[in-house]
């Protein structure tokens, strides 16, 4: 979308509702784009003006952001900043920034548990101790790494087509530059509990599938954190613990499309029976992980039972 004029910046980030101060004179002009991706909210904005932003990015999630390209002079929290920088801005901490044209930025709002998700994916740990507050990040981003994303990002904002891995790209940079290695135990004395954790968490959600399940109701259920947890489900059953829950309910769903019993319940009702709270996600959930969608497993189940139906008049000869 276009930047017609300062009011456009309050959602710089979108939904953050900042106050948006116009510092230079003229009209404020570039453009913001914005995406979501698998439950993370990308914007990027690309600013020709003199502006200042105030104000928490969000109330409840993480944001991680990138400064592609800060002309001199700008200054986030009062602290000159350079392209490469990377700021952390924890849930309903205020950001303080002040962009000169020319400005790019890059960011990605998302919850706490969906950072750690993507850092144990990376066999990393991000949790809050690791990021270390609101702040900007004390080592820049490596020079290749922000080239090629600023690449990226400026074709985005002339128009370019669609670039699906962007946002991928994007969050698994921010997750490997801002977290830390974990915390090495030899495979062999870890195998055993992380065992016993797998099992007694697998035990739990199978009993509250149809139920609000957190990571952290699991986590206590196997008698560990959150992110041992992670570890775990990530060293043996290679996903982590909130994949591997809507990948049961996905199950459960189709269980329920082949089933007479439930034959007549319309698809979104069976997907808020197990849980599957975003009905909108639910078919490209389901086709990545079946190869169809919901509508083609009942039609296929109905075809079956219309051909295995005897006809009336059969049934009358032979009684």
């Amino acid at each position: 979308m276009p930047i017609t004029g300062i009011e456009v910046l309050r959602d710089a980030v979108l939904g953050a509702g900042l106050d948006a101060v116009q510092m230079s004179r003229g009209r404020v002009a570039g453009s913001l784009v914005f995406a979501e991706v698998d439950g993370v909210l990308y914007g990027s904005g690309s600013i020709n003006g003199r502006v200042s932003l105030v104000g928490p990015l969000s109330e409840e999630r993480v944001t991680l952001g990138i400064g592609l390209a800060f002309p001199e002079g700008a200054r986030h929290w009062q602290q000159e900043v350079a392209a490469g920088g990377v700021g952390i801005f924890l849930p309903g901490d205020e950001h303080d920034a002040l962009y000169r044209p020319g400005a790019r930025y890059v960011a990605a709002t998302l919850s706490l548990e969906r950072l750690e998700a993507e850092a144990a994916r990376q066999d990393l740990v991000l949790d809050r101790r690791a990021l270390g507050g609101s702040r900007i990040h004390p080592r820049p981003l490596a020079a290749e790494v922000l080239r090629r994303l600023d690449r990226r990002l400026r074709a985005v904002h002339v128009g370019a087509s669609g670039d699906a891995a962007l946002g991928p790209d994007l969050l698994a940079a921010m997750v490997a530059h801002c977290a830390r290695e974990p915390q090495r135990q030899r495979t062999t004395a870890r195998q055993p509990r992380h065992r016993r954790i797998v099992i007694q968490a697998r035990a739990y959600v199978a009993a509250h599938l149809d139920e609000p399940i957190s990571v952290d109701a699991v986590a206590a259920a196997a008698g560990t954190s959150r992110r041992t947890l992670y570890r775990a489900f990530v060293e043996l059953v290679e996903e982590t613990p909130s994949l591997y829950v809507r990948r049961l309910r996905l199950h459960r769903i189709r269980h329920d499309l082949a089933s007479p019993e439930e034959a007549a319940t319309a698809i979104a009702l069976l997907a808020a029976k197990w849980g599957v709270g975003e009905p909108g996600r639910l078919s490209g959930w389901y086709r990545e992980l079946f190869g169809e969608l919901p509508s083609e497993t009942r039609a296929a189940y109905r075809r079956i039972v219309k051909a295995n139906a005897r006809p009336a008049s059969t049934l009358a000869r032979s009684a």
